[in-house]
């Protein structure tokens, strides 16, 4: 071919795809937005049925699966600090499926269990500061076991490369889907598995949940569908989803049915406390607020006793302020 010319000659018809894609998804969002507003009018009179869609939404093992007789957890002890004990406990949550975490028991006969969710690259190790300091989390584990609480914090498919174990979440989840179900889906189960569990344990009195980032989002969807939660606290996640449109935070037709502010309303009447940095570097700090105004409108008919907002100075970390979690320990005790 004798034909030639340069790169820039055929930008602006790239330009014009972009823009005219960005257009229609903006359309189709605000289509999903008004169908949304028409679907979840009686959230409130008829929560079963909302988390039954929000299961089908997510995917198996949530819906269509019948749970087998599996193993019981295996349990290693790791230390005996000053009021508590650490164990390494493995669930398996499906066949061949294990599902590891640290559980801190604090001394005395019967208290409140917490889950303590890690978010991207973490995993329960460096939260508790078992490698020296937990940096960002703040000693959250020690803040809650001080407060009498035993802790389970699970590992989920988000540890960083240093590990020597190399995974791709992204793929891990479309292979998932392409089979009817999702990372979501499967790590929510998990989670319930460890409730099933723990829940049958004389020692423990009843269940909450606290997370950062996407253990923030764990939170959040664990507190909506398991009304085993009694209280939770869901830490530098809450916002606007059509601005954060992660594929693993993405389901088909999702917009029309349960944006951020909606599976929040799944939570009502049980306490569920959003706490925003307003110098957060990953996730927009006033798009965060605006969701939860958008939230507080939702809930106009029932109104916000159950919902509290923490806007704290800080960026994409743990809030440092204790006062939460001493909240969230007394809505339990």
């Amino acid at each position: 071919m004798n034909y030639r010319e340069e790169k820039e000659t055929s930008q602006r018809y790239k330009e014009q795809y972009v823009s005219g894609l960005s257009a229609l998804i903006e359309e189709r969002e605000q289509i999903c937005q008004n169908n949304r507003e028409d679907y979840i009018k009686d959230i409130f009179k008829n929560p079963k049925q909302y988390r039954q869609d929000f299961r089908k939404m997510l995917g198996w093992p949530l819906v269509g699966y019948e749970a087998e007789e599996l193993s019981s957890p295996k349990s290693e002890k790791l230390s005996e600090e000053d009021g508590y004990s650490i164990y390494r406990m493995q669930f398996e949550i499906l066949k061949g499926v294990f599902l590891t975490g640290l559980f801190f028991k604090v001394n005395g006969e019967k208290n409140p269990l917490v889950i303590f969710q890690h978010g991207g690259a973490g995993t329960p190790e460096f939260v508790a500061g078992v490698y020296g300091s937990s940096e960002y989390y703040y000693d959250v584990i020690q803040k809650l076991t001080g407060q009498g609480a035993h802790v389970f914090a699970p590992q989920l498919l988000l540890w960083d490369n240093t590990y020597g174990v190399d995974y791709d979440r992204k793929e891990t989840d479309a292979r998932l889907k392409r089979v009817g179900s999702s990372i979501t889906a499967v790590e929510l189960h998990g989670i319930f598995s460890v409730l099933d569990y723990f829940e049958k344990q004389d020692y423990v009195s009843n269940f909450g949940m606290v997370g950062l980032s996407y253990g923030g989002f764990y939170t959040l969807y664990t507190a909506a569908l398991d009304t085993r939660i009694k209280s939770a606290v869901s830490c530098a996640f809450f916002n606007q989803r059509k601005k954060y449109a992660y594929s693993d935070w993405t389901w088909f037709e999702s917009a029309k049915m349960l944006d951020d502010a909606e599976i929040a309303c799944l939570v009502y009447p049980r306490p569920l406390c959003i706490e925003l940095g307003n110098r957060d570097d990953l996730f927009s700090f006033d798009s965060g607020k605006t969701e939860f105004e958008r939230l507080e409108t939702l809930c106009s008919d029932v109104g916000c006793d159950w919902l509290s907002f923490v806007e704290f100075d800080g960026i994409h970390e743990f809030c440092s302020d204790t006062e939460p979690l001493k909240k969230l320990v007394s809505h339990l005790k």
